[in-house]
């Protein structure tokens, strides 16, 4: 075997799985704008009404923090609990980047859900901006 093959299949060897792991984490497709921190802070402060769906871990809530009013049900647990989230309103999907709030959000359009928004609690505690922590045994 020459030098060339073997630098083609070592690279080959390290890049395919992270090629298929960046595959695997791209967040769905979705039309769902995302909101930032600042539209965020002002819808909080607003006057209209939204419902803040945090589809993180309960211990996650409880490092990073969230929102005041939040209802948190995990991303795995979001399907068989749809029932509980409100279709005749805004409803704000939230976690640590986006990631996962699209996955939500695109399933939650899938069944008829029109009025989302995205967001993304850790650019809203890095920009500084005052959160819960709420204990992990917490839940609403």
């Amino acid at each position: 075997m020459t030098r060339r093959t073997l630098l083609f299949l070592t690279a080959i060897t390290v890049a395919l799985p992270m090629l298929l792991l960046c595959a695997q984490v791209a967040p769905p497709e979705t039309t769902v704008q995302k909101l930032t921190p600042d539209e965020m802070k002002a819808l909080a402060a607003g006057d209209t009404k939204y419902f803040f769906l945090d589809v993180r871990e309960p211990k996650e809530l409880e490092d990073l923090g969230t929102l005041p009013g939040y209802v948190n049900i995990p991303m795995g647990e979001l399907e068989s609990r749809l029932s509980e989230v409100p279709k005749d309103r805004l409803v704000v999907v939230a976690c640590r980047s986006g990631a996962r709030a699209a996955k939500a959000a695109a399933m939650m359009e899938k069944v008829g859900y029109t009025q989302l928004r995205l967001f993304a609690m850790k650019e809203y505690v890095d920009k500084g901006y005052e959160v819960i922590h709420p204990k992990a045994a917490e839940k609403k």
